[in-house]
Order: structure tokens, then C-alpha cells, then sequence
């Protein structure tokens, strides 16, 4: 994966596509157009205007109509756009007929959306990711004289997997996402390892999801002490980050890619490296921005996606940021609604120290401290507790004994009663 980069800010014209049957969970055309002009911001373009396309039925070969294309056609060339943006998706000969009738590159919300995940891939793995991705969403591009794999030139949809001849054909394509895949394998064994002895040693682990651009690296700096860059524009954190918190030592928190509303199922398969994190957590805290007025459909679209990826029954502490934006009725409004939840101002730090201790009291509910002794002789029990527990301080005592300061799970303080019953004080 290279970064061609922009040389000069390319204007894009788009295309928000509705439904005349939309359905009320979706987002309203206003939203969609909101939504959109804030990824196209977020990939390095200027937006330059914009047409709705209202929709009874979709056409294969155009997916609007011709008198819909030819309006775009005329509207984008007045902007002077350098590129077409549709809002929904679009097949590989949709596309291609597109661009013929358009005269102009024409791009969908997929490859917009991989165009931000390139920019933002800074990892290895992150950038094995992003390239499977982009991968898997040209192959069937790669047809006659649609998409190739490296648009050359600059401009968005231009970060490209790789800077590859155009002559590659579809076979060493096929064998570049194998590959990959299985360097994936081998990097989700590798995280899979280090989570579980996280685990053993007696961490409490949470994960931030939210839509979007909710302020979890924000919550994250202002709970570890770190200073991750926050910025205004989409997905800038790709990679999973854990860090340990500065207010309770035995919690981890991680940060994780935003969600979005109908991420394509493949952009799902090919960032579950990432989205693993999420299911060795002990809490998923969903951080919420309420201040958007959507809030609603933004809860059930990352709702929706945690149900894809098996995680609807995880414990989940739902976290209303930006309350320093909205009035008291509103903050009201979303209390009636959800069950566990807490209202804090990252910006103000409102509610922040409730949000402390609301984590502290779940983690001491799943690890406690404790002070055992075992016999020095008992290699089995001290190898068990190097292995499962974190240990905090160790000292010899009488005899042969050993002391030791604990963090432990009850499961593990069980299995370390069966190995051996010592002096527990909690």
C-alpha cells in the first residue's frame, strides 16, 4: 500500500440516492447527505455540490435513471468536480457505465470510505487489513476498462493497495489476498495471546465503541494520561490501541475503528483482526455523541453490528458524551430510554469521575486483591500464579512460605484453592 497522496484538493460532486420506500431505522436523506459530505472531508476532498436521486427501483445498468445521470453529468462539469460520489453502493459495470455516461471518475461509499482507512493505516496489521480490503473490493473491478488497482495522479480513491501494472492479471491478484489472509491468521494468533495472558493477569478490559467520530480517543486520553491526536475528521483511529488506566491500575481500556451505518459486510470480514479486541473484553463502554439529533439511529446501527460480530450479550455501559452541546429535556429524554448509562463532557470533564468510579466498582466485582501464602516447595501453585494472576509484591516469611499481593479473578482463585489451600486474606 502506497500513499499517492493529493497534490491538489480534488472537488467532488454527490450523489445521495433515496428510497422512496425508506425505511424509518435509516437514516433520513438530510442525514445521508450530512454523512457523506463529512467522509468526502475526511478522505482530502472539497465538496463542490451536491443532487438528490429519488429512487422507486434500482437500474443494473445505471442504478438511477438516464435523465438523472445526464442532470450529474452537466452539474459536475458546471462545479468543475474532479470526481462523482454516490452514497450507496455500486456494482463494478454500474460503475463502469457510470463513469462512461458521467465522463468523470465515479467512486461509491465503499471505496470512500477504504480511501479514509488507507490514509489512517498506520500499523502493520492495520495495513494488511486495508489492503485485503481494497483487494477484495477491485477484484471484480478489474474487467475491461473499469478500476484498476492504482489509480495514478493523485486525488481520492487514488490510495490504491499498491502501485501495480495494470497488466496484473486476476490469478496473482487471487494469490495477494491469500497471502494476506494468512498473514492476518498469523497476526490474530499473535494479538489472541497477548489478550489472554492479559486476562490471566488480571486486567479488566474495555473497549470504546461508538459511531464514529463519538470522542472515544478523546475519553481514552482523558482516562490513561495518553495524548493520542484527535481530529475532526472520520476513522482516524484504525488500529486497536490498549492502554492502562491512571485512576484504577488494574484496568486496560482499548480504543477501536468507529462504526458506521451499513459497512459492507467484506470491509466487516477484513477488519475482524481489529474488531477481535472487542470480544475479550469484560465491558464494552458505548460512547454516544448527544448532540446529534440521530443519536437513536446511531445506537441502533452500532447495536446492529455488535449483534453481527456475536457480542449482543456482552455487558454494555452506554456513555452520552457532549453534554456540555444539549439541553437538560434532551439529557432527559436519553435517560428514559436506556437502562445503564451515564452522561459526561469530555470537553468540560463533566461526569467523569462518576464514570471512574462506575468502572471501578466492575472491576473489583471481577478481580479482587488478595495476600496468600503457599509453600516455597509447591512448584505447581507458584507457577500458577506467575502464569494466571498479577502479581503485585512477593516476600519470603517463616520457614519456607512465601507471601504474596494478588490480583486474581474468582475463577482463578478457585482453581488456585484446588492446587493448594493457603492462608487467603481479601
Amino acid at each position: 500500500m502506497i500513499d499517492v497522496g493529493i497534490v491538489k484538493q480534488e472537488k467532488a460532486f454527490l450523489v445521495i440516492t433515496d428510497f422512496k420506500e425508506r425505511n424509518r431505522n435509516k437514516f433520513s436523506i438530510d442525514e445521508e447527505k450530512k454523512e457523506l459530505e463529512a467522509l468526502t472531508l475526511s478522505s482530502g476532498c472539497g465538496v463542490c455540490g451536491h443532487v438528490e436521486a429519488k429512487l422507486g427501483k434500482v437500474s443494473s445498468h445505471l442504478f438511477i435513471g438516464k435523465g438523472k445521470v445526464s442532470e450529474i453529468a452537466e452539474a459536475a462539469e458546471e462545479n468543475k468536480a474532479g470526481v462523482v460520489i454516490f452514497n450507496c453502493n455500486l456494482s463494478a459495470s454500474q460503475q463502469r457505465n457510470l463513469e462512461d455516461a458521467i465522463g468523470l471518475k465515479t467512486i461509491d461509499r465503499t471505496q470512500l470510505i477504504l480511501d479514509i482507512f488507507a490514509r489512517h493505516a498506520k500499523s502493520k496489521g492495520g495495513k494488511i487489513q486495508v489492503e485485503l480490503a481494497q483487494l477484495e473490493y477491485l477484484f471484480p473491478r478489474l474487467k475491461g476498462k473499469g478500476i484498476m488497482l492504482s489509480r495514478l495522479g493523485g486525488g481520492i480513491g487514488t490510495k490504491g493497495p499498491g502501485e501495480k501494472k495494470i497488466e496484473v492479471d486476476r490469478r496473482k491478484i487471487g494469490e495477494r489476498i491469500t497471502r494476506l489472509k494468512k498473514e492476518l491468521v498469523h497476526l490474530r494468533k499473535h494479538r489472541d495471546i497477548l489478550r489472554r495472558r492479559r486476562k490471566q493477569e488480571g486486567f479488566f478490559l474495555i473497549s470504546l465503541v461508538g459511531y464514529t467520530s463519538a470522542g472515544k480517543t478523546s475519553l481514552l486520553n482523558l482516562l490513561t494520561g495518553d495524548s493520542q491526536k484527535v481530529e475532526e475528521s472520520l476513522f482516524t483511529t484504525l488500529d486497536p490501541l490498549s492502554r492502562a488506566a491512571d485512576f484504577e491500575e488494574n484496568v486496560i481500556l482499548a480504543d477501536t475503528v468507529g462504526f458506521i451505518h451499513d459497512l459492507p459486510e467484506k470491509l466487516r470480514e477484513s477488519f475482524k483482526a481489529t474488531l477481535e479486541e472487542l470480544e475479550y473484553a469484560d465491558l464494552l463502554i458505548h460512547l454516544v455523541d448527544v448532540s446529534r439529533s440521530s443519536y437513536p439511529k446511531l445506537i441502533a446501527s452500532v447495536n446492529r453490528m455488535l449483534e453481527s460480530l456475536g457480542l449482543k450479550d456482552k455487558p454494555i455501559l452506554y456513555v452520552f458524551n457532549k453534554i456540555d452541546k444539549v439541553s437538560e429535556d434532551c439529557l432527559l429524554d436519553a435517560g428514559i430510554k436506556y437502562r445503564e448509562f451515564l452522561f459526561i463532557s469530555v470537553k468540560d470533564g463533566r461526569g467523569i469521575e462518576s464514570l471512574k468510579e462506575e468502572i471501578r466498582i466492575r472491576a473489583l466485582k471481577k478481580f479482587s486483591g488478595v495476600e496468600i501464602e503457599v509453600d516455597g516447595m509447591n512448584s505447581k501453585a507458584i507457577n500458577f500464579i506467575y502464569r494466571a494472576c498479577r502479581v503485585i509484591s512477593s516476600d519470603s516469611v517463616s520457614g519456607s512460605k512465601l507471601r504474596f499481593s494478588l490480583i486474581i479473578s474468582e475463577e482463578n482463585l478457585n482453581r488456585l484453592k484446588k492446587i493448594q489451600n493457603p492462608n487467603i486474606t481479601k
